[in-house]
């Protein structure tokens, strides 16, 4: 299993940091999965029932059935993380569990 960890991205707003891991994730995985707290309101309760990786990716699969999850090659992407409380403590979890 590869040592994958998780990456906060700050800075200024409208420099390309969201382009920038668009296009990083799309050229380096085979999976890309983006989620935006802002524009899909819906996928900010993926944390109410825990933060164990396995029940996150659950409830996601739940929103969006089309998104996959190959261990190893996937890039999940929560963007707009501040407008949703849960996130960062769920990064902790992703950190542990290593697959994604």
């Amino acid at each position: 299993m590869n040592n994958h960890l998780p990456l906060i991205v700050k800075g200024a707003r409208q420099v390309g940091k969201t382009e920038a891991i668009e296009y990083f994730g799309n050229h380096h995985y085979t999976s890309f999965i983006e989620i935006n707290f802002i524009l899909q309101k819906q996928f900010k309760t993926i944390f109410d029932d825990g933060f164990e990786v396995d029940t996150i990716l659950r409830n996601i699969s739940l929103i969006n059935p089309n998104f996959e999850f190959i261990e190893g090659d996937t890039l999940i992407f929560f963007d707009e993380m501040q407008d949703c409380i849960n996130c960062a403590t769920s990064l902790k979890s992703f950190k542990i569990d290593g697959r994604l």
